[in-house]
């Protein structure tokens, strides 16, 4: 096992073994009763099967790039799996056998984007998602899975964002999400004899719909909404009179749901805090039973068996790395995977403790706050998450429990903006008030320093995505509270970003950030490049030369500027990767280089 050790001690151990510990997820049941998952055991994400009543898991795919979908037949004879190259995201779409491991290319065009939706119930053709006619716009396509030389139909083709969802349990009608902004949606009916798309969720304001599942029947939906309310609720959409039924609402977001194709069964799970809450309900009687023997963790990829008896899904914690889990209708669960830990002993993962602190107009900003087991004074890092519609969960984080392990202590705030804590909370940073969130890392930054267990000289930020411009907007605002910034694929320029990132993100991304012509002004003064001459603190960047959301030269731009200023740069660029680090070498390497950095710049208080 390894010690627990501080900054710098040479006795440490090294990133390697958090980043070697693996992970399962994106269960699929087969036909035989085996699960599919997708494992990244060989340091990248690939298929593989296991017995849900014991064995060993076997692989069925070893390709070097990452499988990032995974779905199986209603019958479970055939999987579904989508793989890009270098991270680049252009999906392509292929088709596995389960039993002899023989994967065949559905799509083949590396500049097209295919987005998986949904198996047909007969199991012979599928719906998908993609970008070819227009970069800009996503369309639907069914293809034929039997035909010797199969060509995809378009389906449903408009200038908008599609994505099917779900088939009928008749076969008639295909669902279809329209994406209006990142937190506005609508659904479609869509007749397959070639008759005109059904609106099925009219609505003024904003509706964020992330999840619709056919009734077994066909008659009705079941959706998470927040549609006329501010916490997302599961509802039931009746599709004749298109009247919507709440069936669970509460204090908390519902953020989960899958329906059980017999047996007449739904599963859903409630974001408590950013701790997942599962349940059972049984459609006729309303009845419900927790899901139980779960250490508190986070939910994803919930799947029903083909006869309704059993759920999958992946579940994953601050102690335990994400595995696959199965129940019975009693809710009872037990742990299929056993995830590889790499030799560390999982009694050193440290728990977070959840805290709320004041920030500079009173409210109360949520984190997770975790301490090392050696006493203080302890370097801190503020882990920003990306989106920013998006939330710091308790789900297993390697880097961050390897840096507790190193001595150094983590804050994970869910600043304004971010999701799990109703609408308006997510819309508290919009546009002008971009800033604002910025104000909320400060403030954690003030209380930190009111801890007399942290260093208060050695304070740094972190963050990717989203994350990576907060970074380098607090390093420009408040330059007086960072000791260092480690930046991972972050926007420094908001014109350039617009103009290089993928044409089909742009315009749901001016809805959050700002129109590129409409609040060119604002959008100029909020970008860290303008104010590079502000950062003193040191800065590391880490980034993908294949990113298709945040282009390289956001990384290059702003390391020149500080180069030019004769500022501490560094940076760090992975020729075979894109938005943020996937491949195990890599991570590795990226991580295991920020970790440096941190011991030279916070790491000796």
């Amino acid at each position: 096992m390894h010690p627990v050790a501080s900054p710098n001690d040479p006795g440490a151990p090294g990133i390697e073994p958090y980043l070697d510990i693996r992970a399962a997820t994106t269960p699929a049941w087969l036909a035989d009763g085996r699960l599919a998952f997708l494992s990244d055991a060989t340091g990248v994400p690939q298929v593989w099967t296991v017995d849900p009543a014991g064995g060993e898991p076997r692989p069925l795919t070893a390709f070097d790039d990452r499988i990032s979908t995974l779905a199986a037949s209603p019958a479970g004879d055939r999987l579904v799996f989508a793989m890009d190259r270098g991270g680049d995201e252009r999906g392509q779409l292929w088709l596995l056998d389960p039993l002899t491991a023989e994967a065949s290319p559905l799509t083949a065009d590396p500049a097209t984007i295919h987005t998986f939706g949904a198996f047909a119930p007969e199991g012979r053709r599928i719906a998908f998602a993609s970008n070819a006619r227009d970069p800009r716009f996503f369309d639907v396509l069914t293809l034929g899975l039997d035909e010797p030389v199969a060509a995809p139909i378009p389906v449903m083709a408009r200038d908008e964002l599609l994505a099917p969802l779900a088939f009928a349990p008749d076969g008639r009608h295909l669902l279809v999400h329209r994406q209006n902004t990142n937190l506005d949606d609508d659904l479609f009916l869509l007749p397959q004899d070639g008759g005109e798309p059904i609106h099925l969720t009219p609505h003024h304001g904003e509706a964020s719909i992330p999840h619709a599942a056919f009734d077994p029947a066909g008659g009705a939906l079941y959706l998470v909404s927040n549609q006329d309310r501010d916490l997302a609720a599961m509802v039931r959409l009746d599709l004749r009179t298109l009247e919507q039924t709440v069936l669970v609402e509460g204090a908390w977001d519902v953020e989960a749901l899958a329906v059980a194709p017999r047996g007449g069964w739904l599963a859903y799970a409630i974001n408590e805090d950013g701790v997942s809450r599962p349940t059972l309900r049984e459609l006729g009687s309303g009845l419900e039973r927790a899901v139980t023997g779960l250490p508190p963790g986070v939910i994803e990829g919930m799947a029903w068996s083909p006869d309704g008896a059993r759920l999958a899904f992946s579940w994953s914690g601050a102690h335990h790395p994400s595995d696959v889990w199965v129940c019975g209708t009693d809710g009872a669960a037990h742990r299929v995977t056993a995830s590889d830990l790499a030799g560390l002993d999982p009694a050193g993962f440290r728990e977070p403790e959840t805290i709320r602190y004041a920030t500079f107009d009173g409210r109360q900003i949520p984190a997770f706050w975790f301490c090392p087991a050696r006493p203080g004074p302890w370097p801190v890092v503020i882990d920003v998450h990306g989106g920013p519609e998006s939330q710091r969960r308790v789900a297993f984080a390697p880097v961050t429990q390897f840096l507790l392990a190193q001595g150094y202590a983590v804050l994970a705030p869910n600043v304004r903006g971010s999701t799990g804590y109703g609408k308006t909370y997510c819309h508290l940073d919009d546009v002008e008030r971009r800033m604002d969130a910025v104000a909320d890392l400060a403030a954690a930054a003030d209380w930190l320093r009111l801890r007399p267990a942290v260093a208060a000289d050695g304070i740094a930020v972190m963050g990717q995505s989203y994350g990576g411009f907060m970074v380098l907007a607090a390093l420009t605002t408040y330059p007086e509270h960072w000791a260092a910034g480690v930046d991972v694929v972050g926007i420094a320029n908001w014109r350039t970003f617009f103009e290089q990132t993928g044409p089909w993100r742009r315009r749901t991304r001016a809805d959050e950030y700002g129109g590129p012509e409409r609040d060119a002004a604002l959008l100029r003064e909020l970008s860290p490049i303008h104010r590079v001459e502000r950062i003193v603190a040191p800065l590391m960047v880490i980034h993908g030369r294949n990113d298709p959301r945040v282009p390289l030269g956001e990384a290059e731009q702003i390391v020149a500027a500080l180069r030019a200023l004769g500022r501490d740069v560094e940076l760090l660029v992975f020729d075979d990767e894109g938005h943020g680090l996937v491949k195990r070498p890599n991570r590795v390497a990226g991580y295991g280089a920020a970790a440096r950095f941190l011991g030279r710049t916070i790491g000796d208080r």
